[in-house]
């Protein structure tokens, strides 16, 4: 008997014969072990190990937390019993027999309130070497909940005879709070696989999504004109896809960068700022070079024939990362940009095209499974970048990368548009981003994609402005504008200037399950001060009701409107985000609110005798709020202007 919580007896089911599975249950940290042996007389190919406990639990106000294990793919709660939400890509679940079969990877929470201790977290804690799914079946009316499964991918693995396989860990713990929970889930995991957090969250300003692959040299040398005229706040200016020949070809730049990536490196230093460079290192599109020249370092075929994928980059070839010739290319590639071009930041996109199954294709190196040869890429790139590259993930499977990254882009791209369903946007984006808030410094900075707050080539209106621009603070994670500065009005970039530098906070949702994704959120940043943003997720107005998400003695600074929050409640346009800085009790006279920063970066304080002394020290007029004696008023203060306030 494993003594497992909510009292779940779990069953291998449909084991391979010849293979035999040993489960072992420690209270004490609640982690599951599982240990796989062939006792058979030849070699055993497990392909999908599945285990099984039956629930037969009312499912009545049950919510299930599930969770994809790449940006694009979703992330959502469901709430049992009520309507389908149209949107998603909506491969977190599947049709049976009787009902569905909810599907998350590697964790899951679920909420059952006829459990003693209501939430019950699944989740793997090693996730370097195979993909897990959890799926929980409902009836066909979501009234029970009726059995849960846990399936270990291990396609690719060959045991020999008498040979033992311990798979990896799974945390199986009960409690009360779901984000407590998944909280407790992420630290676990932070210490097994060695996360690396950065110590402060970075900023940039990033190339695409003005220019896309259209951006030239000429277009970065004007944005970096731009950031120094105006002494843009950013650390890192970044140059994305269409500086290179072809996809693969990463050291030949096209005719539009007549100078050489070397050259711009070293002009974007010289200005003060870091450079970073995107590459896509795992793919190689059918007419480079790369791919005529190394023909063998890319993964073929059961039959010998090169696997060749459809990308946004076009036809592509995926590269098998435990080849040695392969391995030496990429080497060379990230030595060359590094520390003879000079590139302190990577971004690295089209990573998890390197997650092939082993039953489709021949890996170099023998029992390779699809995680196995993303994360040996991803280690060869941290190897030869070094500690103090600064590197980014983006479409990459979250598992494999932790602890080799220093942040992950969590979310699907934004775009300059509203609403596009599954596809880029803002309102996806940020619903799937946000629901990975756990994320954030544990595993590495969380990346919830560029700012764009732009007025012309877009169709986003100001109220969809200020919904991209809190989600983006409320993640606590990146900020990285993506516009063409020299266009920017002067009132967008003072929204966008806000966000620079980030508080750093992942908020929380105030209703974990305030399903498919929370509307309020909130992020305690400490000496008595908080972030929170409300979302209007609808094509409809909203009033919000503000004083109920206040603690007594709290007062609330709205940033957009640079004011204190009015008397009554709030309305929100449609598709509008609200973001305000809270402060709670405390010695007055004090700054209360400031429209400038919301980290109040640039903003100088000083408490005398019962007076409060403030300055400027920014750029440009700001709105700060000032409290004292239970009033508080709004105050604009020019650049070098210094106030006292009794």
């Amino acid at each position: 008997m494993l003594n497992l919580p909510w009292d779940l007896w779990l069953n291998p089911r449909d084991l391979p014969e010849g293979l035999d599975l040993e489960m072992a249950y420690d209270p004490a940290t609640s982690r599951l072990q599982l240990t796989l042996t062939n006792t058979g007389a030849g070699p055993a190919r497990p392909g999908d190990i599945r285990v099984v406990a039956e629930l037969d639990s009312p499912a009545a106000g049950g919510w299930l937390w599930l969770h994809g294990r790449y940006m694009q793919a979703d992330a959502i709660v469901r709430n049992l019993g009520t309507p389908v939400v149209e949107g998603y890509d909506g491969r977190y679940v599947r049709a049976r027999e009787g009902g569905s079969s909810y599907v998350s990877r590697e964790v899951a929470t679920i909420t059952l309130l006829a459990k003693a201790s209501p939430v019950l977290l699944v989740g793997c804690l090693a996730m370097d070497r195979y993909f897990v799914d959890i799926e929980i079946d409902v009836d066909a009316d979501e009234s029970r909940a009726e059995q849960l499964s846990l399936v270990f991918d291990l396609d690719g693995v060959v045991l020999a005879p008498g040979e033992r396989l311990e798979l990896p860990p799974v945390l199986l713990v009960e409690g009360h709070d779901a984000l407590d929970l998944i909280e407790q889930y992420a630290d676990e995991v932070a210490v097994e696989m060695g996360a690396r957090v950065p110590e402060h969250v970075p900023t940039g300003w990033c190339s695409w999504y003005y220019f896309y692959n259209r951006v030239s040299e000429v277009d970065i040398i004007a944005n970096l004109e731009a950031m120094v005229r105006d002494g843009h706040p950013a650390e890192y200016l970044q140059i994305d896809d269409g500086y290179q020949a072809h996809t693969g070809d990463w050291l030949t730049p096209n005719a539009k960068f007549p100078s050489g990536m070397q050259a711009l490196a070293g002009w974007i230093r010289e200005a003060g700022y870091r450079p970073g460079l995107w590459l896509a290192p795992f793919v190689l599109n059918e007419e480079s070079a790369a791919l005529r020249e190394h023909p063998d370092t890319v993964l073929k075929t059961p039959a010998g024939e090169t696997v060749f994928v459809q990308t946004w980059l076009g036809r592509c070839a995926i590269l098998d990362c435990t080849n040695p010739e392969a391995e030496a290319w990429l080497r060379e590639v990230v030595g060359t940009v590094v520390r003879e071009w000079g590139y302190e930041y990577l971004k690295l996109d089209a990573c998890g095209y390197a997650a092939s199954p082993a039953s489709r294709v021949n890996y170099h190196a023998p029992g390779t499974t699809a995680v196995m040869n993303l994360r040996r890429g991803l280690e060869i790139i941290r190897e030869e970048a070094g500690d103090n590259t600064f590197i980014l993930g983006c479409t990459c499977h979250f598992g494999p990368a932790v602890g080799l990254v220093d942040a992950m882009r969590v979310g699907p791209d934004v775009k300059e548009t509203w609403a596009a369903g599954p596809n880029p946007s803002v309102k996806h984006a940020m619903r799937l981003t946000l629901q990975r808030n756990w994320m954030h410094n544990r595993w590495w900075a969380n990346d919830p994609d560029c700012l764009i707050v732009r007025e012309t080539d877009t169709e986003l209106n100001e109220a969809e402005t200020r919904f991209l621009a809190t989600g983006i603070a409320l993640s606590g994670g990146m900020v990285v504008a993506s516009d063409d500065l020299p266009k920017l009005s002067p009132e967008r970039q003072e929204m966008a200037l806000a966000l620079f530098p980030p508080p750093g906070v992942a908020a929380s949702p105030v209703e974990p399950s305030d399903g498919p994704v929370p509307r309020a959120w909130r992020a305690d940043l400490g000496e008595g001060r908080a972030l929170i943003g409300i979302l209007n997720w609808d094509d409809t107005p909203v009033w919000v009701p503000w004083g109920e998400l206040l603690e007594p003695g709290e007062v609330a600074f709205d940033v957009w409107n640079r004011r204190m929050l009015p008397m009554g409640d709030v309305y929100l346009r449609p598709h509008e985000g609200a973001l305000w800085q809270v402060t709670g009790g405390g010695k007055t006279p004090r700054v209360v609110g400031d429209s400038g920063s919301l980290a109040y970066q640039g903003l100088y304080q000083r408490q005398v005798s019962g007076r409060l002394q403030v300055r400027n020290d920014g750029r440009r007029m700001r709105t700060i709020a000032i409290q004292h004696r239970g009033q508080a008023w709004e105050v604009d203060l020019a650049p070098g202007e210094m106030r006292w306030f009794d």
